[in-house]
């Protein structure tokens, strides 16, 4: 992966490139008036992380950039400081102080949105398994500014852990935490899902295992959750006897435990 930056890049930029390339294990390379497509081409690499003063965007071949933003978490914090109901949170349960580990973190967009209504005294645990989507939400939560402080706040108190989810529940104790949440990569893809489509070349697509699903009975207190297609088997595979109706193409499956 070759680490570069935008044009005329001021010194703290420079040194930020060096620290993610030190990090993630990169290549820093000059940006001079080079194309991002001329850098791949002089220093034979399909891949590109380019740092901006804004952000940071991973480039891939002919894929369409990746780069970190709290997509519709943003919107439903709002929703839910009106006053009005998530319904992710009102499936699982979730409430203030609760520890929550969200075993396929993606873009963290729930993990940001369990945050928000878990508050200082929770814990939310985002696990990812892939090396690019776990680099940027690493980097896009302790970074990423909002208008909403308290989104804000609620990005900096996630942890992020790559890792195998079933490798970290399975070193859980036995009712260590509150909530379970699996969104996998749905097995059906809902193509118009812009969030996610430039994610999906370098997501873990494997389907959750019954032995994640066992570990996670062992280890919650209080639900299970999985979000998948409305209509999809894998709710009945793995023993969602609980599932939302919805109006959308998406829904969740619950597990509950008390």
């Amino acid at each position: 992966m070759l680490v570069t930056t935008s044009y005329n890049p001021s010194a703290e930029l420079t040194a930020e490139a060096a620290r993610l390339s030190a990090l993630y294990g990169g290549r820093i390379v000059p940006r001079k008036k080079y194309s991002l497509e001329l850098l791949r081409r002089n220093y034979k690499d399909s891949s590109v992380l380019l740092v901006t003063r804004e952000e940071i965007r991973y480039y891939e071949e002919d894929h369409p950039a990746t780069f970190f933003h709290p997509s519709m978490s943003l919107v439903r914090v709002k929703r839910m400081q009106r006053g009005e109901p998530d319904l992710l949170i009102e499936a699982s349960g979730a409430g203030p102080g609760d520890r929550i580990v969200d075993c396929t973190a993606g873009l963290a967009s729930d993990a940001i949105v369990f945050s928000y209504v878990v508050g200082e005294e929770g814990r939310v645990t985002a696990l990812e398994s892939e090396a690019i989507p776990a680099m940027l939400i690493q980097e896009g939560l302790a970074q990423y500014q909002s208008e909403i402080p308290e989104l804000n706040a609620a990005m900096r108190r996630i942890e992020v852990r790559r890792t195998d989810h079933l490798s970290y529940l399975q070193k859980l104790e036995t009712q260590s935490v509150d909530v379970v949440y699996f969104d996998p990569m749905f097995r059906s893809p809902i193509e118009e899902s812009h969030a996610i489509s430039p994610l999906r070349h370098r997501a873990n697509d494997e389907a959750v295992r019954l032995a994640s699903i066992t570990e996670a009975r062992r280890v919650a207190r209080k639900s299970i959750v999985l979000k998948e297609n409305r209509e999809s088997s894998e709710f009945a595979r793995l023993g969602f006897e609980h599932v939302l109706r919805s109006t959308t193409k998406t829904t969740y499956g619950v597990i509950r435990l008390c």
